[in-house]
């Protein structure tokens, strides 16, 4: 079981990825906007962040760059149903993935456990 935390605007959207999420025995946190994400990712990181690229209050680009200078081996997944232009960006900022709203579960899932088993930062393959 990872802890993951899923930050988007859209209720529904948190709702229905925490519910497939949940389904898979993982422990789910949600936050309406980046601020909110990144202030809980602050108190205690989670596992992976699932995080929305087009939400007010702090965009997902910029909730990206804010966690992974917090914590250089936070592991995220970028979504977005309007926004997809953005995904190379996201890639580049340090997204592991990126879907496509509205995300299939099995498409969820598969990224979420590839998401979970990359190794991040340096490990013994990185130094050989």
């Amino acid at each position: 079981m990872s802890r993951i935390l899923v930050i988007d605007d859209d209720e529904v959207t948190r709702v229905a990825l925490g519910s497939v999420l949940e389904g898979a025995d993982h422990e789910v946190s949600y936050a309406p906007n980046g601020e909110v994400g990144f202030s809980f990712y602050q108190r205690e990181p989670f596992d992976l962040v699932i995080v929305d690229l087009a939400m007010p209050v702090k965009s997902g680009l910029r909730t990206i760059r804010e966690l992974l200078e917090f914590d250089k081996t936070a592991r995220i997944i970028a979504i977005s149903g309007v926004s997809p232009e953005q995904f190379p960006l996201a890639e580049d900022y340090g997204a592991l993935r990126t879907l496509l709203k509205p995300v299939k579960p099995p498409d969820l899932l598969e990224a979420v456990d590839g998401a979970l088993r990359k190794s991040i930062g340096w490990d013994a393959m990185d130094i050989l």
